[in-house]
């Protein structure tokens, strides 16, 4: 070995490598910890607020989930479309931060309203609203996969 290396390895450490190396030791001492939870898998957060969003206006309208179709989003706003009363109408979901504004042409200015849970962790999105006493489902809780 030569001498240079030597007494390199005979110098005490710097402090910014022992915070970086105490640092380092913690991180892995807490990843190892039964308990804490772990961050989820990456998930679609889109379609997951997608599906929410289907179920929560089957609770605002008390039509089956599986009749609502997904149109797309028209500047900013989620487009649904049913066939709710004698035609085919169009639900719109307006997102302002953690709430959901429900609405449609039809209602002739009736509006919902839920609030927008994300729960990174388990890869789930609620959307907290009291269904309509004819609902089919009692929550709007969508997860990735």
């Amino acid at each position: 070995m030569s001498r240079a290396l030597f007494r390199s390895l005979l110098r005490p450490l710097s402090r910014l490598t022992r915070v970086a190396l105490t640092l380092a030791v913690l991180l892995a001492g807490l990843a190892a910890v039964p308990g804490l939870p772990s961050p989820a898998a990456a998930f679609d957060e889109q379609a997951v607020m997608e599906c929410a969003f289907i179920r929560a206006l089957s609770m605002a309208t008390c039509k089956p989930p599986e009749e609502f179709q997904f149109m797309g989003v028209r500047d900013g706003t989620y487009v649904y479309n049913v066939h709710f009363g004698s035609h085919f109408t169009e639900f719109y979901i307006q997102v302002n931060e953690n709430l959901a504004i429900i609405t449609s042409k039809s209602w002739h200015g009736r509006m919902a309203s839920a609030e927008i849970i994300r729960d990174y962790t388990n890869g789930c999105i609620d959307l907290d609203m009291k269904p309509a006493p004819c609902s089919p489902l009692k929550n709007a809780r969508c997860c990735g996969k």
